[in-house]
């Protein structure tokens, strides 16, 4: 009788005890720095009060450098932990990813194995060389995969260790003051100074912060986390660090502050700081399924004071600097700094769609300028209460706007890693001439442009598709039948140019659902059609998504009626039905008039039959 070694199943992994969430320590770690760095730049500019002199100054000024030269050891201690932990997190994202690599190693093995002895159950003695070369094979994977393991965790345990010793470096105060004042610590002042010289040009940024030591990078951004985190041309992982610790500062000292005590602009500061906080919670535990982890969320602009405290922010899904396809959505009126979980939202549901199938999407929600603050449900209130209604009819902001787009994209551009990431920006309502003048005034550097829900293409200078610069064919729009806004599109002061979905712009027109009809005193319906191109389910998500993966979506033809000739339409249509209404009003009062006569003379009548001597 023949024996055949068959090598045992190779147990499971334990799970890793830290995963890619540790980064949330890292961002708080981040966080503390920055406002102690804060406090050491306010102690530093201080000295004694005004008016003071004498001893009382000397002794003031004293005690403000003594204050400001700790909290700068503080400072750099928290310099070098983060850093240390930068990498470590770092390390544990590729640890992760090769746990389960293992672990799916694992599993074909076993699997091979059970399958073998399947066979030698069933088997002959004519079939025993070939089940013992199989066993040998399965022998010397084995071996290899339990060293493979063995290796693996020495990695985990190393990581640690380092991570351990750094932290160990600066865990008291002398070592805090020693990390202060050591040589070569990175001058945050002279760094900042040379950024500032390179002005718009991302490339120029791209190459610069490259050329920085990590150490040198992590004190930028602690010391000036709005400068680096909202800079084009810093690749995307560090801004999302340095906007995510800013961030983690004004959520700790804004929600540290009891209600009553809040000044209004803290209010509005908080509000716009926690609504970048939900929209980056989103994707909640999903998981990517290009890479096989949780969703990378990005914080690419976080400036909730800009725009008079309308605030700017991005938020992202994917990684943009490797991504294959990479779409940048412009949203319009009624949106700024609070609004970013919707808009969040739809660029999630967008990514979520054109992610997968042997391609790597990232998609962003591009709030950085200031929209027009009108609210379509108030559109038949003229003026408005408290309506930013001229901003609306004017492209001001759209230009303003449109020269902020285009350097953001710049700076996609200038981060983007490997082959060259096709990229698409997509306008929506007031968005969509934004990214028009991105395109005709400043040379987007996009490989499409798409316009939806548009009310015109970027005023009198552009009359065709072919005016924005984009590669041919590469110019999409649609439009909702019953989408109001799309019915503004026209020539002169009073437009914001073309209807894009017009048979005469030339712009490749994809369908869209029409949505309902609607009337004045269901506004609330016709919103939702200026609303619903990211729906899911909808014929415009889809026609994005194969936009967005560089596919041509399905095409039908322009329009020919002209877009006010549109909004005429309905308003003859809407002074009918208010007319036909009122009628039907005034018919159903006359009935009830009548009808409460008839009652009253009954009454009458009645009453004189009882009181009549029969």
């Amino acid at each position: 009788m023949t024996t055949i070694t068959v090598p045992a199943k190779v147990p499971a992994l334990e799970p890793m005890e830290a995963t890619p969430a540790a980064s949330a320590v890292t961002t708080s770690l981040r966080g503390g720095a920055i406002a102690a760095g804060d406090v050491c730049d306010t102690m530093r500019a201080k000295g004694a009060p005004p008016g003071w002199t004498g001893d009382a100054s000397i002794a003031a000024d004293h005690a403000m450098t003594r204050f400001g030269r700790e909290t700068d050891a503080v400072v750099a201690a928290l310099e070098k932990a983060v850093l240390a932990c930068d990498v470590y997190v770092d390390q544990v994202v590729r640890l992760t990813k090769e746990h389960a690599d293992l672990e799916s190693d694992r599993g074909e093995l076993n699997n091979a194995i059970d399958a073998l002895m399947a066979d030698i159950d069933a088997s002959t003695g004519d079939d025993v060389p070939a089940l013992e070369a199989r066993a040998q094979q399965l022998l010397e994977r084995s071996r290899h995969l339990t060293d493979q393991i063995a290796a693996f965790w020495q990695r985990v345990r190393d990581a640690e260790d380092r991570l351990v010793r750094a932290l160990g470096a600066v865990d008291d105060v002398s070592e805090g003051r020693s990390a202060a004042t050591r040589d070569g610590r990175a001058d945050t002042a002279a760094l900042r100074r040379e950024l500032a010289a390179l002005g718009r040009d991302a490339t120029a940024v791209n190459a610069w912060w490259a050329s920085l030591s990590p150490a040198e990078r992590e004190a930028l951004k602690i010391s000036d986390p709005d400068l680096v985190g909202n800079t084009n041309g810093i690749p995307t992982g560090d801004r999302d660090e340095a906007n995510r610790g800013s961030l983690d500062r004004d959520l700790d000292r804004l929600r540290g502050l009891p209600a009553d005590e809040r000044s209004d602009a803290e209010q509005a500061l908080l509000d716009r700081a926690e609504a970048a906080e939900q929209a980056l919670a989103i994707p909640g535990s999903k998981v990517d399924r290009t890479t096989g982890l949780p969703v990378d969320v990005n914080l690419l602009v976080y400036q909730p004071g800009a725009f008079g405290g309308d605030g700017a922010v991005a938020v992202g899904f994917g990684d943009p600097d490797t991504a294959d396809n990479t779409a940048v959505i412009v949203p319009g009126i009624t949106n700024d700094g609070t609004t970013i979980p919707t808009n969040a939202e739809d660029a999630f549901r967008l990514f979520e769609r054109s992610n997968g199938a042997g391609e790597s999407s990232a998609t962003i929600a591009w709030m950085g300028y200031d929209a027009p603050s009108w609210r379509p449900q108030d559109a038949l209130d003229w003026p408005g209460d408290g309506l930013d209604m001229g901003s609306v009819v004017r492209e001001d902001k759209a230009v303003a706007g449109g020269a902020l787009l285009a350097d953001f994209v710049d700076g996609l551009r200038a981060t983007d890693e490997g082959d060259r990431s096709h990229l698409s920006v997509i306008g929506h309502s007031y968005g969509s001439t934004t990214a028009s003048h991105a395109a005709h005034g400043h040379g987007l550097a996009a490989d499409s442009l798409t316009l939806i829900g548009s009310p015109g293409a970027g005023g009198d200078a552009v009359d065709h598709a072919r005016d924005l610069g984009m590669p041919a064919g590469r110019v999409y729009a649609g439009a909702a039948d019953n989408d109001f806004v799309s019915w503004l599109g026209r020539d002169g002061d009073l437009g914001m140019g073309q209807d894009p979905t017009q048979a005469t712009f030339g712009a490749t027109r994809f369908p869209v659902d029409p949505g309902v009809e609607f009337h004045a005193e269901t506004i609330e319906e016709g919103v939702a059609n200026h609303t619903s191109y990211f729906d899911e389910g909808s014929a415009s998500l889809g026609n994005l998504v194969a936009i967005t993966r560089g596919d041509e979506p399905t095409v039908i033809s322009g329009r020919t009626e002209a877009a006010n000739d549109m909004a005429l339409d309905w308003a003859r249509d809407e002074a009918v039905h208010q007319v036909e209404k009122e009628i039907e009003a005034t018919r159903q009062e006359i009935e009830r008039g009548v009808e409460q006569t008839r009652e009253w003379g009954r009454d009458r009548w009645q009453d004189v039959q009882d009181a009549w001597p029969w």
